[in-house]
């Protein structure tokens, strides 16, 4: 029998768990051309949400690009990565030298074959040539030039590491591009909640009331709890309200701790023979915590002392008013400013994020686990 919880991966389907009023949302806006800025925190099931939309999208035969930018390294290889995502959606594998030389005469690209064996072309220019700019900006234009009266719908997800990229100023040159593309949707997505809401919300920033800004929210209770006792009962194993309330107590009702401690709370009962209890999911989080204790001790013991100090605060005691002097002198954290900057550092690694004035650690496994294991 399959474990009908699915974590750690992409889930559409009956895997992902109701979110009938962003699903309408983000479809609606895409299908009116929108330019969406789409917010969440780590976790929260964003790109799930996403891929559901664009399956419902093409459904309504209309072409969609998705680009995840958290794995590209450098500026050249994002445009070739672009490039590539928009040939292979507009003509056949054939056609591309065609096709490319027809809708960018005047650049330099090399037809080469990826490790897939499939055909993808590489711009010949170095990663510093002075022309990419030029060459950028054409391929931010390609859309409408491809699309002419058809839809397209293109998604760049963990948009905030473009910066890494290419500075702020790669925002002013793809702002100038699609500002005019009146057949095409953009949903820019990102999980670095206070870098996306600077990008969409400030007044001097070229996305500054670009289109629509969505922020993903928690599920509701209601709806997840549907969720769960339902896959535990269709695959026959009983379980009780009681647990499943626990459950989303424990996860703090975010859709990746649910779908975990779930699947493992699962697991356990499959192998116990017996029906699932508020109990069982005090053993199951202890062998999660037991699962990745050696993980998470190497990277402990990778982390300055500064980092451990601030990770620990916030572990027990929370992300409130870090920089007042009491929380500054009882957890012995040092000068605002050098506190200031490690909080930076936490943020940019991806320890934490901040909310407001708040900040909080975003894996809570690691979070228990530094509250049970260190000292």
């Amino acid at each position: 029998m399959e474990n009908p919880f699915i974590y750690g991966e992409v889930v559409t389907g009956d895997n992902f768990c109701n979110r009938e009023k962003e699903i309408k949302k983000l479809s609606n806006d895409l299908l009116d051309s929108q330019k969406i800025f789409l917010i969440s925190p780590r976790r929260f099931g964003k790109t799930s949400l996403i891929k559901t939309v664009l399956e419902e999208i093409r459904r309504q035969n209309i072409r969609t690009v998705y680009l995840d930018i958290e794995g590209i390294s450098t500026y050249k290889k994002f445009l070739n990565t672009y490039l590539n995502a928009l040939i292979k959606e507009f003509t056949t594998i054939n056609k591309i030298y065609e096709f490319t030389k027809k809708i960018l005469s005047g650049i330099k690209f090399e037809l080469n074959v990826d490790d897939k064996g499939n055909p993808a072309l590489t711009l010949g220019y170095k990663s510093l040539d002075e022309n990419l700019e030029m060459i950028a900006s054409k391929i931010y234009e390609l859309p409408a030039k491809i699309t002419k009266r058809e839809r397209l719908v293109i998604v760049f997800d963990e948009f905030q590491e473009i910066l890494k990229l290419n500075g702020r100023h790669i925002e002013g040159v793809l702002r100038s591009a699609i500002q005019h593309q009146r057949n095409v949707g953009y949903i820019f997505a990102g999980s670095r909640r206070h870098i996306l809401v600077d990008m969409a919300t400030s007044p001097d920033r070229p996305f500054y009331r670009m289109g629509p800004v969505m922020y993903l929210e928690r599920i509701p209770e209601e709806i997840i709890k549907k969720f769960i006792y339902k896959k535990f009962c269709n695959t026959g194993i009983k379980i009780s309200k009681i647990a499943v309330a626990k459950i989303i107590e424990m996860s703090e009702n975010i859709p990746y701790y649910i779908q975990m401690l779930s699947h493992e709370l699962w697991d356990y009962a499959v192998i116990q023979k017996k029906g699932a209890n508020e109990k069982d999911i005090g053993i199951v989080f202890k062998e999660l915590l037991k699962q990745y204790d050696q993980n998470f001790r190497e990277h402990w013991n990778r982390l300055i002392t500064t980092k451990r100090q601030l990770l620990q605060t916030i572990a027990h005691r929370g992300g409130n008013n870090l920089l007042s002097k009491e929380i500054l002198s009882k957890n012995e954290l040092g000068y605002p400013s050098s506190v200031q900057r490690t909080l930076e550092l936490l943020i940019a690694d991806g320890h934490i994020d901040k909310v407001g004035n708040t900040y909080f650690m975003v894996d809570i496994v690691f979070r228990e686990w530094i509250r049970q294991f260190t000292f």
